[in-house]
């Protein structure tokens, strides 16, 4: 941070700078009181003044620059209310046209290419009573080198301003302002400078606010541009419109085709989200990773999740207050639903109980995202970059900048994705509300399999890594993530009572299965048997061939071209990776050609093609090769991805993990399928008959050979999970188990 004040930017080394002539300035001062007196009337009409339901008794500026180079200054001024409460705001202002009027300074192209010269100069322009510093990163002069020519204000804006200058930087003006370092900053760059972590936006830059000894205040920063197509809320919405509407589709004409291609976009949805899991894992570890003081993990005691739990409670039973005074007012489609969650109040706020568990283990507490949901991420290439670490606008700057349990990211996605399942399904019922109760199953398997997707992903990145700011055990793991879910529900229903009436029913209705409980099965009865059955479960090491697809007879010519090892990843390893949803299209093949290419035709032809009914890997990949060459056949055009993504190729090779589980008798098989890691399912049915070469599944050799059970070995060596989902297949076997040892065998 430059020491030294300056009234215009420094020249750089070795080049020569062309000044444009002085524009003739107003006065500082005039400027000044004019938009002291203008803004109680201006500043409710912006977007992000955030207290438009409050009486503005005054405006006063506590401090204020010119900015040279333009007519305008940046200004800082605190805002007082008729209720007696006060805030300042970052308002950077210009003359207008008329006597007295004032326009916002960050709508003039010149204004904001003035901001980005004095941030390259590395200025320091002195207010009246501190110093307004513009603090470049070493990444400045590689993103943004010069002068941009185009400079373009984001339209889609809340509390924040953002600029847009030749699609190289963005700037984000922060107009509400607390003293201290905003997180925005701070994370950005503690990310960006400590770590290889390269899910955001890298930080080139600062502009911030510093008087005598008080600690500075965070104005604006200014990040790289990162090209996209849009927030990860919007472009999930686009895909489940595609979704109900296949769903719709196929309840209509009771069609199996539509039906299978909706499960298919489910399961694309469902991999999208493990992906977006494993970046939010990776984000975690990265942010605890860190020794400086603002960063470094802490150990949180039993005490503080007691004080956790205690807010969390107090906090229900506010909100609980608030629904009891306005629930006769809701909408009658909602009105029971918050009936039942009144009085449900009493089991929910035990449930918050379920955070305790954090406290039975050395759980570390680390500085995270604090508004983690679909609208902070944006969908870049065949990726995910996060934004906005400033954590929820409404709270304390020191409540944001705390140290916290990582859970707490995880559950605001979690709820993210319920959001968005009940919004999709609301549009797609808008015109036709007869259809909810109908497509209300489609969209809690879409909700429950993008979830556990997204979970699996993210604890592959963390807790399987050894994690600390996870706990160890899944059961504690899983319980103090239930209270947080709950919590979060919890200040989603008081958002929507405040702002969004016609919007509770989905928090109500998380509230509501927050309290549902799922039985587990009575225990079947004992049948002794000999021999043990050991279980392995199995990791897969992925490798990118380095060639892609970017049409159909690319796809052809390459399956005909790649190792026999990647033919068995996307066909035979597509059921290890794809075990949330049961998807109609059984192999990556398929379900590329469906859902990136759109061509469900193609897609439909090549799930029929059963790897199971093959002898061995050459033969499936001649059978692949040949159904697209017939399908191209008969098109004048070859169907791409235009508006997909390429098909990548990938091989890979199983490690073995054993689990430690071993049984020796039938109910004992049964009651481990129902706990053992899917990826064991597959190994002893896939992997052990195909790629190991054994001839059949192990479930079935064990059952023939060592419990003397050849009609059962019989049923379950005919259990196909290429017909389904492992998932399926799982409960299959618990079904023969069942019927066996009820028939007393």
């Amino acid at each position: 941070m430059a020491g030294k004040t300056r009234s215009s930017p420094s020249r750089p080394p070795g080049r020569v700078v062309t000044r444009r002539a002085p524009r003739k300035a107003s006065p500082p001062e005039e400027l000044t009181a004019r938009a002291a007196a203008a803004l109680p009337a201006w500043l409710p009409t912006r977007r992000w003044f955030g207290s438009k339901t409050r009486n503005v008794a005054g405006v006063v500026p506590l401090d204020v620059t010119t900015v040279p180079e333009t007519r305008g200054i940046l200004a800082i001024f605190e805002v007082t209310y008729t209720d007696g409460g006060r805030e300042t705001y970052n308002v950077p202002v210009l003359p207008a046209s008329g006597k007295g009027e004032i326009r916002d300074a960050m709508e003039d192209p010149e204004f904001c290419r003035a901001l980005l010269g004095h941030l390259r100069a590395q200025t320091s322009l002195a207010g009246r009573r501190g110093v307004f510093h513009f603090t470049p990163t070493a990444l400045l002069t590689e993103i943004a080198p010069g002068a941009p020519e185009a400079v373009s204000r984001v339209a889609a804006e809340q509390s924040n301003t953002s600029v847009v200058y030749d699609a190289r930087a963005v700037l984000k003006l922060f107009r509400k302002l607390e003293s201290g370092t905003n997180p925005d900053f701070e994370i950005a760059d503690y990310l960006t400078r400590g770590t290889a972590f390269r899910g955001i936006a890298r930080l080139i830059g600062s502009i911030a606010y510093e008087r005598d000894t008080e600690v500075p205040i965070t104005l604006g920063v200014v990040q790289e541009f990162v090209p996209n197509q849009g927030d990860a809320w919007t472009a999930t919405l686009g895909r489940l419109a595609d979704y109900f509407a296949a769903a719709q589709e196929g309840l209509e004409t009771e069609g199996t085709g539509s039906e299978a291609f909706a499960r298919t976009l489910a399961d694309a949805d469902a991999e999208e989200a493990r992906r977006l899991g494993a970046l939010t894992g990776q984000l975690h570890m990265a942010l605890a990773s860190a020794t400086e003081p603002a960063f470094a993990p802490e150990v949180v005691s039993g005490a503080e999740v007691a004080v956790w739990r205690e807010g969390m409670q107090a906090y229900l039973d506010r909100v609980m207050q608030t629904l009891a005074s306005v629930h006769e007012t809701l909408p009658p489609t909602v009105r029971d639903l918050a009936h039942q969650t009144l009085e449900s109040a009493a089991r929910l706020r035990e449930s918050l109980t379920t955070l305790d568990a954090l406290g039975a283990e050395s759980v570390t507490k680390i500085r995270i995202h604090g508004d983690y949901h679909l609208g902070q991420v944006l969908k870049a290439g065949d990726g995910f970059v996060i934004l906005d670490f400033e954590g929820e606008p409404t709270r304390p700057l020191a409540e944001r900048r705390a140290k916290h349990c990582a859970l707490k990211d995880v559950a605001g996605m979690l709820r993210s994705f319920a959001y968005a399942a009940e919004s999709g399904l609301a549009a797609a019922t808008m015109e036709t509300p007869g259809e909810r109760d109908r497509l209300v199953p489609w969209a809690e398997r879409w909700e429950q399999g993008v979830q556990a997707a997204f979970l699996e992903g993210y604890l592959a990145e963390t807790l399987q890594r050894g994690a600390r700011f996870l706990p160890a055990d899944r059961d504690r793991l899983d319980a103090a993530l239930r209270a947080f879910v709950l919590d979060k529900t919890v200040y989603e229903l008081q958002y929507e009572l405040d702002h969004r009436p016609t919007w509770v029913r989905i928090p109500l209705e998380g509230l509501r299965r927050a309290g549902r409980v799922t039985p587990r099965p009575a225990p079947a009865s004992l049948r002794l048997g000999a021999g043990p059955f050991g279980f392995v479960a199995c990791l897969e090491l992925r490798e990118f061939v380095g060639v892609r697809a970017e049409n159909e007879r690319q796809l052809a010519d390459l399956i005909d071209e790649v190792s026999l090892d990647s033919i068995y990843y996307h066909t035979h390893g597509f059921f290890l990776r794809h075990k949330f949803v049961a998807g109609a299209y059984p192999n990556d093949f398929a379900t590329w050609a469906a859902v990136q290419v759109r061509d469900r035709v193609l897609g439909e032809r090549l799930a029929m093609v059963d790897p199971a009914h093959f002898p061995n890997l050459q033969a499936l990949r001649e059978e692949l090769v040949s159904v697209i060459d017939d399908h191209l056949r008969g098109l004048q055009v070859v169907p791409a991805a235009l508006l997909g993504e390429p098909f990548e190729f990938i091989q890979s090779r199983i490690v073995e993990v054993p689990t430690g589980t071993e049984v020796r008798t039938l109910e004992e098989l049964r009651s481990a399928l129902l706990d053992v890691d899917v990826s064991a399912i597959y190994f002893h049915l896939v992997e052990a008959r195909m790629r190991l070469g054994r001839g059949q599944n192990d479930f079935a050799a064990w059952l023939e050979h060592g419990l003397g059970l050849p009609p059962l070995a019989a049923k379950v060596r005919a259990v196909d999970p290429y017909a389904g989902s492992l998932e399926r297949a799982r409960t299959r076997l618990i079904q023969l188990c069942d019927e066996a040892l009820a028939a007393g065998t």
